[in-house]
């Protein structure tokens, strides 16, 4: 069965990596002779990787053309909102489902009446105004409803049925933690169902900064705890075996329903069901279950496969089943450190290409954090579950509760501020994704035996094969897509980097940003290009598109210097910026102090065209000129046609190689006559798709056209990077 499943699986495989599913296939082979099996059985083996990939292929396909549709269009529709929102900055967040779909949810409230919304859409049924967005790039990533409008009188009750009862019940245990006074009500509904909706995203990110997200998730520890507690309490009865069985078949279903059905939780319950329901012979070999569980699950929902959570469930639950001969003679010291280290391998290769992160740091936490939630926290929330559907005073175990929640606050604490070196992956081929696949499984084989020089080595060798061997040493520059504004990164072949600009949005009054466009847009693709630090950020003029997001950029990322004009600033928030760099140890220049310096290779212009008695702030912009091995970048910033004019009679600009058009392509920028004069190759124009500004103009396109200049808008081609060789070679997010 196990060889049945594996093939399956390279079928899937072979979708995104071609070169290791072949490889993982000739494996299959051999092995499959060497253990002799029948001619039928290894033809068998051989036709499911070509059906699967014929089938995935398709289904593929038709995922791709409905993710495209579906996320370029404003959507009216019935949705059922199956829980009370939380309110974050004036925008709710929930969950909602429309048809057998269940969607997370943003709405931004501009009215005052907060609470009557809050209360009233709670599992109502209501036509709403959306559209469906993904917060990162990844085609596979999930989608997220923004919603614009939600037509109050339409709502009505919808009719009861079992994910209303779960979703009402949910609701229930949330209030009823509330009510008790526990802390982290969130966080407790999170261990119970792996629902995360009420938990900060602050909060979200400290955990995956230190590699213990994983734990929200529902996994066998939550299974195991559940059908030991019903073993626990039907065990003093003497209850018979058999109802023991059904009662378990019957819970643990609910409880996966319970989860939203979240792929960790279908593979653990499914497991455990086939554990107490298949012969001894199958159930005695764990990887078979696992095979089974895998088989069944992908063919009744093949979009699973795309899931990042069934990936990491299935894949670390594989690598902790491959590493049984040595987990179960272990002392739970060498268990915790091996199930620790093992974990960290079966999820490398997911980290890597999903996000250039490795969580190393994660060895080391774990070491604390599953025994803790393993062994007491987890347990402990169950029991606290059970109690508050008493009618009882809880003061004493909710303090305990509150209390070791405060001991995972504190602990995380310390290893956040800890985790100072950080691995980033570059983007990986074909190739290097499947030597850095092989070498992870030889780890895992040399750790299993006990070879552990041998598991150092190869541990080394894959951090050369992942990290140091793929990175591109050519010097670059990258348009990021940040939707309407501006952020442009040019860095060095030694990883030194210039970010002229943050992007940002502009939010209402009172209202704090979530810095989506740093979160999702700016720190991946810093991750990507493994940029530790940021040289210098440029801040070309102070309005909210160009610099809305270096308040979060300086608390998350190490950045060393930040230029500015300093006239340009209003007294109040330069204070604001001078104390925010001195906490953060980030020295802050006014950009007339230094005119010009130098990258690597590269020499660097901050040329001055700036109109100091001007009310508008784009003529206050910062213009950048960067030259570096006879290529020739011009940055405009927001700046107009006076300072165009101004330009032209204080500097002699050459031909440019590439332009940032000024002021996102509006009339304001770009006259012929500075065309004229420096007559671009490539023009980059960053813009937000369907923006109120009905930007760019098309006039000014036209007139970038008839230039034979190549125009790339980051709302049609989103994130632009060009390698800054003799031949300039472009990549775009939509060709990628």
């Amino acid at each position: 069965m196990i060889f049945y499943a594996i093939a399956y699986l390279v079928g899937i495989l072979w979708l995104h990596v071609k070169l290791l599913s072949t490889l993982i296939f000739i494996i299959i082979i051999l092995i499959a002779v060497r253990k002799r099996l029948k001619w039928f059985q290894i033809l068998f083996i051989l036709l499911i990787p070509v059906l699967s990939t014929s089938y995935f292929q398709h289904h593929l396909k038709v995922t791709i053309e409905q993710r495209t549709f579906l996320t370029k269009q404003t959507i009216h529709t019935q949705a059922y909102f199956t829980n009370k929102p939380v309110l974050n900055n004036q925008k709710l967040i929930g969950k909602v489902k429309i048809g057998k779909r269940t969607f997370k949810y943003y709405y931004r409230i501009k009215s005052k009446n907060v609470g009557k919304i809050q209360a009233k859409i709670v599992r109502q049924k209501c036509y709403i105004d959306t559209t469906i967005q993904s917060l990162n790039n990844h085609p596979y990533s999930q989608l997220s409803l923004f919603i614009n409008n939600i037509d109050l009188d339409s709502c009505s009750n919808s009719k009861i049925t079992y994910s209303n009862i779960l979703a009402y019940h949910k609701q229930y245990v949330l209030d009823r933690l509330k009510h008790f006074q526990i802390k982290y009500p969130g966080k407790i509904i999170a261990l119970i169902s792996g629902d995360t909706t009420a938990i900060s995203d602050d909060d979200i990110e400290k955990y995956k900064e230190i590699g213990i997200y994983h734990l929200l998730a529902i996994s066998g520890t939550h299974i195991g705890a559940l059908v030991s507690i019903i073993y626990f309490l039907l065990k003093p009865i003497k209850c018979p075996i058999v109802i023991v069985k059904s009662i378990i078949c019957v819970v643990l279903p609910l409880y996966v329903f319970y989860t939203d059905l979240a792929p960790s939780a279908i593979r653990a319950a499914m497991t455990c069901l086939l554990l107490i329901l298949l012969s001894k012979s199958l159930a005695r070999n764990a990887l078979n279950l696992l095979s089974v569980a895998f088989v069944l699950m992908t063919s009744f929902y093949p979009p699973f496969v795309y899931h990042i959570g069934f990936q990491f469930s299935f894949l670390i639950t594989f690598f902790i089943l491959f590493a049984l001969p040595i987990l179960e003679n272990a002392h739970w010291v060498k268990k915790t450190i091996y199930i620790s280290l093992i974990a960290q391998l079966g999820s490398f290769i997911i980290s890597a290409i999903y996000f250039n992160h490795i969580q190393w740091i994660g060895i080391i936490s774990n070491l604390f954090f599953v025994p803790f939630y393993t062994f007491i926290l987890f347990p402990y929330v169950i029991f606290i579950f059970l109690l508050i559907h008493l009618p009882f005073e809880l003061s004493f175990f909710i303090k305990l509760l509150n209390f070791l929640m405060s001991i995972h606050d504190l602990v995380m604490g310390l290893f956040i501020h800890v985790n100072i070196y950080k691995w980033y992956i570059p983007e990986l081929n074909e190739l290097y994704t499947t030597l850095t696949f092989i070498t992870v499984f030889i780890a895992l084989v040399l750790l299993v035996h006990k070879y552990y020089t041998c598991f150092i080595i190869t541990v080394s060798i894959l951090y050369i094969i992942s990290t140091i061997i793929p990175h591109d040493n050519s010097y670059k520059l990258t348009m990021l897509n940040v939707k309407q504004g501006d952020a442009f990164l040019f860095e060095t072949n030694k990883r030194e980097s210039i970010l002229i600009d943050t992007g940002g949005k502009l939010m209402q009054s009172g209202i704090k940003e979530n810095h989506n466009i740093a979160k999702y847009h700016i720190i991946p693709t810093l991750k990507k290009h493994r940029l530790k630090t940021i040289n210098y950020i440029i801040i070309t003029h102070p309005h909210i598109d160009h610099m809305g997001e270096l308040s979060y950029l300086i608390t998350k990322y190490k950045i060393n210097n930040i230029i500015i004009n300093t006239r340009s600033f209003e007294k109040n928030k330069l204070k604001l910026l001078i104390k925010q760099c001195e906490r953060n140890h980030v020295k802050l220049i006014d950009f007339k102090n230094i005119q010009r310096f130098k990258l690597g290779k590269a020499n660097i212009s901050l040329l001055d065209s700036t109109i100091n008695h001007s009310e508008d702030l784009n003529e206050q912009s910062i213009i950048t000129y960067i030259e570096y091995n006879k290529i020739k970048m011009l940055f405009m910033g927001d700046a107009t046609i006076n300072n165009e004019q101004l330009l032209l009679r204080k500097y002699k600009l050459p031909k440019i190689n590439i332009l940032k058009v000024g002021h996102h392509g509006s009339k304001t920028s770009t006259s012929d006559e500075l065309l004229q004069k420096i007559r671009p190759t490539i023009c980059l124009v960053s813009v937000g798709k369907k923006n109120h500004y009905h930007l760019p103009n098309q006039e000014i396109i036209a007139k970038l056209k008839r230039l034979g200049a190549q125009v790339f808008q980051s709302s049609e081609y989103g994130e632009v990077t060009i390698k800054l060789k003799s031949k300039l070679t472009i990549n775009t997010e939509i060709n990628q």
